[in-house]
């Protein structure tokens, strides 16, 4: 029987035992959502080759850092300085814009910004 504490157990067991799968094919292997009852788990696994991608915490980036944003909907060109660190998200700034304008302000997780 599957339980909450089980299917979490199952998730980081499941990361642990395709480790070596990574390295041998040279991919990372994420899962999505889980979804379980108490007989059966679905999941979504995705496997994508390159190195593996280490999310950035907080504590990487200061004020007055230039990053981008890698999200979808941020265009790949736009570069933002930050301006705050909060507990969970960073308030940037966009930098490209016209000399008249104001930058938009975003608040961002840490783990979709990259330093210049």
């Amino acid at each position: 029987m599957f339980t909450k504490a089980k299917v979490s157990s199952f998730r980081s067991d499941f990361q642990n035992a395709v480790a070596e799968l990574e390295g041998q094919y040279g991919v990372n292997i994420n899962l999505g959502t889980i979804s379980w009852d108490s007989k059966t788990i679905s999941v979504k696994m995705k496997a994508i080759v390159g190195e593996k991608f280490i999310a950035p915490t907080k504590d990487e980036f200061s004020i007055g850092d230039r990053v981008l944003i890698n999200h979808k909907k941020v265009s790949n060109r736009d570069q933002f300085v930050i301006i705050k660190i909060n507990n969970k998200n960073i308030k940037v700034q966009k930098t490209n814009v016209d000399e008249n304008s104001i930058g938009a302000f975003i608040n961002v997780h840490p783990s979709l910004l990259q330093k210049i």
